[in-house]
């Protein structure tokens, strides 16, 4: 006999999880982005004098929540190893729909690297940033050293 019964045309039921994480899209950022990429920096504690943001694709990707850009991260694909800098995320975003865009954005970013021909990812991480540096853990990222982050502003505009 047997006790399992489908009752056809229900569908099973969306988690809180499952709904939040079908919420955050990962994008192409365009060039009228670039302003909302430096706000987002900026809230995070990264703001660039002087920087153009105004021409921005195709080296960022973002996570949007609905209509709101709430995270970026730049890729830079390369051969053998493309680099991924500045994932970030809005403050006032809730936690686990932060947890949600890094890791979309992290998967994206390394999915973008791969297709240009990349066979390993690089990043720089803060050394304070220890949750940070272990969801990469969780994805199998090593440490390969430890660095500081240096810019130099190349041409005036």
């Amino acid at each position: 006999m047997v006790t399992d019964a489908v009752i056809i045309g229900e569908r099973p039921r969306k988690t809180r999880e499952a709904f939040l994480r079908d919420r955050v899209v990962i994008r192409l950022a365009l060039d009228e982005t670039g302003p909302l990429i430096a706000e987002i920096l900026k809230e995070n504690g990264i703001e660039i004098p002087g920087a153009n943001w105004n021409r921005i694709f195709p080296h960022w990707l973002i996570a949007c929540d609905r209509d709101d850009v709430i995270g970026c991260v730049m890729v830079m694909p390369a051969k053998p190893v493309g680099y991924c800098e500045f994932l970030m995320v809005k403050q006032s975003v809730s936690f686990k729909l932060r947890a949600i865009a890094i890791r979309k954005l992290i998967i994206s970013a390394m999915a973008t690297i791969h297709a240009g021909g990349g066979a390993y990812v690089g990043a720089v991480l803060d050394k304070k940033n220890d949750k940070f540096a272990g969801v990469l853990t969780k994805l199998n990222f090593v440490k390969a050293s430890d660095n500081t982050m240096y810019v130099k502003k190349l041409v005036a505009e």
